[in-house]
């Protein structure tokens, strides 16, 4: 194995950075959407297309939301842009159905963002809010602590966590596929966690997935000093 100082590190394009954050949104169990802070839509996730926007556009389906939910909406989400933190926003009423909304901002080049998950409430994070928030703490020292080391699992983590496929974090990093599920197998084993869905709720839960984020951002700047074994 050979290892890689962070100048040979693979940086994306801003537009490759921001089309890659799409695959953040194809987990299975929750939609979600990005946009800018304009309020323009820049990618949505197949599930949100097939819940929300099955006769409509993203614009058209918040353009027609109650006046009410549409401005609680956008005053969490400048709450969020403005604090550089999450929100969760619950009781958020679509058709039959109630929604607690998650909103965090990031940063990508000086220009910020803003990632919407829509959890349906009664289900995951409301009946296991607890354990989700443990998981969360315990996940949280164990990224603090391979963060220390000259290994290539902080990266691989960090980016499996917000959604990234094993042939995308090999393209950003420069190790191989295999290296990553066997990494992420490791920490799966360690950790004791069923899926990347959980990580993902918990995260959302504990409302600390945009420090997540945060990292992803850092490794795909290449400003995060760490070797990379291929």
């Amino acid at each position: 194995m050979c290892a890689k100082d962070r100048s040979q590190i693979t940086v994306l394009s801003q537009t490759e950075t921001i089309h890659s954050f799409s695959e953040m949104l194809n987990f299975s169990s929750c939609p979600s959407f990005i946009r800018n802070t304009q309020g323009e839509f820049l990618h949505t996730s197949p599930l949100f297309d097939k819940i929300f926007l099955t006769s409509v556009t993203s614009v058209a389906w918040f353009s027609a939301l109650p006046l009410k939910t549409k401005i609680e909406l956008i005053q969490s989400e400048i709450k969020s842009f403005t604090e550089d933190s999450s929100v969760l926003v619950r009781g958020i009423g679509f058709g039959d159905i109630s929604w607690t909304v998650f909103i965090e901002s990031f940063h990508l080049d000086d220009e910020k963002y803003s990632r919407w998950v829509f959890i349906r409430e009664g289900e995951a994070i409301c009946d296991y809010s607890k354990e989700y928030a443990d998981f969360s703490s315990k996940m949280e020292k164990y990224i603090d602590r391979i963060s220390k080391t000259a290994s290539s699992d902080w990266a691989i983590f960090n980016l499996y966590s917000v959604g990234f496929s094993h042939a995308t974090i090999s393209k950003i990093t420069g190790i191989k596929e295999q290296t990553s599920r066997n990494t992420v197998r490791h920490i799966k084993n360690e950790l004791n966690f069923p899926n990347r869905d959980y990580i993902i709720l918990s995260s959302i839960c504990a409302l600390s997935y945009g420090r997540i984020v945060g990292n992803v951002i850092e490794i795909l700047k290449g400003d995060v000093n760490f070797l990379l074994i291929q």
